[in-house]
């Protein structure tokens, strides 16, 4: 039965549909929320929700909303990127991140989610896949527009973590073993080079919990040629990988995959502001457990901050920041 679902999830993938299937035996819920396997959340970035579109989001649009739970009232935290970054994962986030400040200047000692997989199931629980970031850990800006390869560390979110990150002194960083085996690249630092995370995907070789984060040109921050569009960037960016990890045998029945986006732009209806309000965004989850469909309950990154631990097991440990206070995603699951 398992090899008959994943050659379904295959053929589906391939053609360049998403995979639905229902599970026998639906698992028990947390806060109304049901055990995950592997998760993948890619984010993109400064897009309103009312962008997504047939015209500059035919992948997101067209094909992974159709199979997806899509929710019409999901709000990033806040304006700028980092501490959109950090309070999806933490559950807060400070000045010094709300600036979009360095990581040397950024870093903080407090719990955060990725913390809290490795005293869950040791070793290895989660990967921070970056886009063309040139070395593991790696804490500086990298590439340019022009090379196709921008990596921006204000996206990393783990490398803000101490408990994670590694010692700091005086400014330097001796990363840890953690960080230099889970914060890795996606690929090498050429155009579009996913394919270590591509061969991960295919022979199933990935964590619990898969943070994927695309480089400036391909995450719709950006205006690269030779597209020369954002927002169909990210989408290619989208075409590109979601088939491959609906395929991978890593997804199987109990997977989850989310799209969204850090936060909205500036100019538009709903927009994100400083402090507190992050602008409308779209967000897709497509997993075997849930329904698909639209859902207009309110919810925030802290929201999903909520749904990741439940789902991944790790609230008994305490929710994150104002995980506490939020509303888990729980109308959308089988």
């Amino acid at each position: 039965m398992r090899r008959f679902f994943l050659s379904l999830i295959a053929a589906v993938a391939l053609s360049g549909g998403l995979a639905a299937a229902t599970s026998a035996t639906p698992p028990a819920k947390v806060d109304g929320v049901p055990q995950f396997g592997n998760v993948f959340v890619i984010i993109g970035e400064n897009y309103n929700y009312s962008q997504v579109t047939a015209n500059n989001s035919p992948y997101l649009f067209n094909k992974i909303k159709p199979q997806a739970a899509w929710l019409t009232n999901y709000w990033a935290a806040t304006h700028y990127s980092e501490s959109n970054y950090v309070a999806m994962t933490s559950g807060q986030f400070t000045p010094c991140e709300q600036a979009d400040g360095s990581i040397a200047s950024c870093h903080q000692d407090v719990p955060n989610l990725f913390n809290q997989l490795d005293t869950q199931y040791g070793a290895g629980a989660w990967t921070s896949w970056m886009e063309s970031m040139p070395s593991p850990c790696y804490l500086d800006s990298f590439g340019s527009d022009a090379g196709l390869n921008k990596y921006r560390a204000k996206h990393n979110p783990a490398e803000v973590y101490d408990d994670v990150a590694g010692s700091w002194n005086a400014g330097v960083l001796t990363p840890s073993t953690e960080c230099l085996t889970q914060d890795i690249p996606t690929g090498g630092t050429g155009p579009n080079d996913t394919s270590a995370f591509d061969d991960a995907l295919a022979a199933g070789n990935v964590s619990r919990f898969n943070f994927i984060v695309p480089n400036e040109c391909e995450d719709a921050h950006d205006n690269c040629k030779p597209v020369g569009n954002p927002e169909l960037q990210y989408d290619a960016f989208l075409q590109r990988e979601v088939p491959q990890i609906l395929r991978s045998p890593a997804f199987g029945s109990n997977g989850v995959l989310i799209v969204t986006f850090d936060e909205a732009d500036t100019n538009s209806p709903n927009r994100a502001l400083k402090f507190d309000n992050g602008g409308e965004v779209a967000f897709a989850l497509v997993s075997p457990l849930a329904n698909p469909g639209d859902y207009g309950n309110l919810w925030t990154h802290y929201s999903l901050l909520r749904t990741l631990q439940d789902g991944l097991g790790t609230s008994g440990q305490s929710y994150l920041g104002r995980a506490a206070t939020a509303s888990s995603i729980n109308t959308i699951w089988k």
